[in-house]
Protein backbone atom coordinates (compact mmCIF):
# COMPACT_ATOMS: atom_id res chain seq x y z
CA UNK A 1 0.00 0.00 0.00
CA UNK A 2 2.83 2.31 0.59
CA UNK A 3 4.29 1.74 -2.88
CA UNK A 4 0.68 2.46 -4.69
CA UNK A 5 0.87 5.97 -2.58
CA UNK A 6 4.18 6.69 -3.43
CA UNK A 7 3.84 6.18 -7.26
CA UNK A 8 0.35 7.80 -7.04
CA UNK A 9 2.55 10.87 -5.65
CA UNK A 10 5.45 10.76 -7.75
CA UNK A 11 3.07 10.86 -10.58
CA UNK A 12 1.51 13.95 -9.34
CA UNK A 13 4.14 15.46 -8.85
CA UNK A 14 5.89 14.91 -12.28
CA UNK A 15 2.58 15.87 -14.23
CA UNK A 16 2.10 19.09 -12.60
CA UNK A 17 2.74 22.30 -14.70
CA UNK A 18 5.62 23.80 -14.04
CA UNK A 19 7.40 26.79 -15.29
CA UNK A 20 10.96 28.12 -15.06
CA UNK A 21 12.15 31.86 -13.52
CA UNK A 22 11.30 34.20 -11.31
CA UNK A 23 8.17 36.89 -11.90
CA UNK A 24 8.90 40.44 -9.88
CA UNK A 25 4.24 40.60 -10.67
CA UNK A 26 2.36 41.98 -7.96
CA UNK A 27 -1.04 42.77 -7.22
CA UNK A 28 -0.67 46.82 -8.06
CA UNK A 29 -1.21 48.17 -11.63
CA UNK A 30 1.64 50.41 -12.83
CA UNK A 31 1.04 51.80 -15.83
CA UNK A 32 2.96 55.08 -18.29
CA UNK A 33 2.71 56.61 -21.47
CA UNK A 34 6.49 56.67 -22.94
CA UNK A 35 5.08 58.12 -26.48
CA UNK A 36 4.20 61.15 -24.43
CA UNK A 37 6.60 64.61 -24.68
CA UNK A 38 8.54 65.16 -21.15
CA UNK A 39 11.05 67.36 -20.24
CA UNK A 40 14.01 65.97 -17.61
CA UNK A 41 15.94 67.44 -15.34
CA UNK A 42 19.56 68.59 -16.95
CA UNK A 43 22.56 67.79 -14.19
CA UNK A 44 24.64 70.87 -12.57
CA UNK A 45 28.22 70.42 -12.91
CA UNK A 46 28.07 70.32 -9.42
CA UNK A 47 25.95 67.46 -9.67
CA UNK A 48 28.30 65.73 -11.40
CA UNK A 49 31.02 66.25 -9.06
CA UNK A 50 28.61 64.92 -6.37
CA UNK A 51 28.01 61.82 -8.26
CA UNK A 52 31.97 61.32 -9.13
CA UNK A 53 32.81 62.15 -5.52
CA UNK A 54 30.26 58.89 -4.40
CA UNK A 55 32.06 56.99 -7.19
CA UNK A 56 35.47 57.61 -5.43
CA UNK A 57 34.70 57.18 -2.07
CA UNK A 58 33.38 54.08 -2.98
CA UNK A 59 36.05 52.67 -4.90
CA UNK A 60 33.53 51.60 -7.61
CA UNK A 61 35.49 50.89 -10.93
CA UNK A 62 32.42 50.16 -13.29
CA UNK A 63 31.06 52.07 -15.75
CA UNK A 64 28.45 54.67 -14.08
CA UNK A 65 24.29 55.96 -15.48
CA UNK A 66 22.85 58.84 -14.40
CA UNK A 67 18.94 58.81 -14.26
CA UNK A 68 17.25 62.04 -14.34
CA UNK A 69 13.92 62.60 -13.16
CA UNK A 70 11.05 62.98 -15.89
CA UNK A 71 7.89 65.26 -16.17
CA UNK A 72 6.16 61.50 -17.18
CA UNK A 73 3.42 60.95 -14.76
CA UNK A 74 3.25 57.27 -13.97
CA UNK A 75 -0.39 56.10 -12.83
CA UNK A 76 -0.94 53.47 -10.09
CA UNK A 77 -4.05 51.96 -9.60
CA UNK A 78 -6.56 54.84 -9.76
CA UNK A 79 -3.94 57.89 -8.92
CA UNK A 80 -1.55 59.56 -10.74
CA UNK A 81 1.95 60.15 -9.37
CA UNK A 82 4.60 62.66 -10.58
CA UNK A 83 8.53 62.55 -9.89
CA UNK A 84 8.47 58.61 -9.86
CA UNK A 85 10.03 58.14 -13.65
CA UNK A 86 13.49 58.48 -14.45
CA UNK A 87 15.35 58.35 -17.79
CA UNK A 88 18.79 57.53 -17.74
CA UNK A 89 21.24 59.93 -19.63
CA UNK A 90 23.89 57.22 -20.83
CA UNK A 91 21.16 55.08 -21.83
CA UNK A 92 18.04 57.34 -23.30
CA UNK A 93 16.25 53.96 -24.16
CA UNK A 94 15.85 52.99 -20.27
CA UNK A 95 13.51 54.72 -17.90
CA UNK A 96 13.92 53.87 -13.76
CA UNK A 97 10.59 53.83 -12.23
CA UNK A 98 10.93 54.60 -8.36
CA UNK A 99 7.54 53.65 -6.76
CA UNK A 100 7.63 50.07 -7.35
CA UNK A 101 11.50 49.80 -8.13
CA UNK A 102 10.80 48.75 -12.31
CA UNK A 103 12.78 49.44 -14.99
CA UNK A 104 11.30 49.86 -18.44
CA UNK A 105 13.93 49.09 -21.40
CA UNK A 106 12.56 50.06 -24.85
CA UNK A 107 12.27 47.19 -27.20
CA UNK A 108 12.17 44.71 -24.11
CA UNK A 109 9.74 42.23 -23.48
CA UNK A 110 8.66 43.50 -20.09
CA UNK A 111 9.64 45.68 -17.48
CA UNK A 112 11.82 44.28 -14.73
CA UNK A 113 12.89 44.40 -11.25
CA UNK A 114 16.95 45.56 -11.37
CA UNK A 115 17.59 44.60 -8.04
CA UNK A 116 20.09 41.31 -8.73
CA UNK A 117 23.36 41.25 -9.31
CA UNK A 118 25.11 44.13 -7.43
CA UNK A 119 22.70 46.92 -8.64
CA UNK A 120 22.45 50.08 -6.65
CA UNK A 121 21.11 53.48 -6.92
CA UNK A 122 22.15 56.62 -4.74
CA UNK A 123 20.80 59.89 -4.70
CA UNK A 124 20.90 62.98 -2.97
CA UNK A 125 18.12 64.34 -0.89
CA UNK A 126 16.32 66.28 -3.55
CA UNK A 127 16.46 62.93 -6.06
CA UNK A 128 17.11 65.05 -9.04
CA UNK A 129 18.99 62.49 -10.64
CA UNK A 130 20.09 58.88 -9.17
CA UNK A 131 23.23 57.50 -10.16
CA UNK A 132 23.29 53.71 -10.92
CA UNK A 133 26.06 51.49 -10.13
CA UNK A 134 26.26 48.29 -11.67
CA UNK A 135 23.45 48.64 -14.54
CA UNK A 136 22.56 45.47 -15.91
CA UNK A 137 19.89 44.79 -19.11
CA UNK A 138 17.58 42.72 -17.44
CA UNK A 139 16.38 41.34 -13.92
CA UNK A 140 13.60 39.42 -12.97
CA UNK A 141 10.84 40.60 -15.20
CA UNK A 142 6.86 41.62 -14.01
CA UNK A 143 5.47 38.60 -16.24
CA UNK A 144 2.08 40.10 -16.03
CA UNK A 145 2.67 43.24 -18.33
CA UNK A 146 3.09 44.38 -21.57
CA UNK A 147 5.71 44.69 -23.87
CA UNK A 148 8.13 48.21 -23.58
CA UNK A 149 7.42 50.21 -26.13
CA UNK A 150 7.25 54.24 -27.21
CA UNK A 151 3.37 53.98 -25.95
CA UNK A 152 1.26 52.81 -23.21
CA UNK A 153 3.47 50.29 -20.68
CA UNK A 154 1.80 48.46 -18.06
CA UNK A 155 2.45 46.20 -15.26
CA UNK A 156 1.49 44.54 -11.75
CA UNK A 157 4.32 44.88 -8.98
CA UNK A 158 4.49 45.35 -5.44
CA UNK A 159 5.06 48.83 -3.40
CA UNK A 160 8.89 48.57 -3.67
CA UNK A 161 10.94 51.47 -3.07
CA UNK A 162 14.57 51.68 -3.09
CA UNK A 163 14.47 55.34 -1.29
CA UNK A 164 12.20 56.03 1.40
Amino acid sequence: MKYLFAVVLLISVTTTPTFAGDDASGPIQYSADLSQPFTTYVMSEKDKQWSQSLVTKLEYAGSVVHFVRTSLPLTIGNSTAGSAIYQAVERPDFFYVVKGDAMLGLGKQWPYSPGVGGFSMHAKRARNFLVCLNFQEGGVPFLSSSPVQKGKVAWKGNAWSRFP
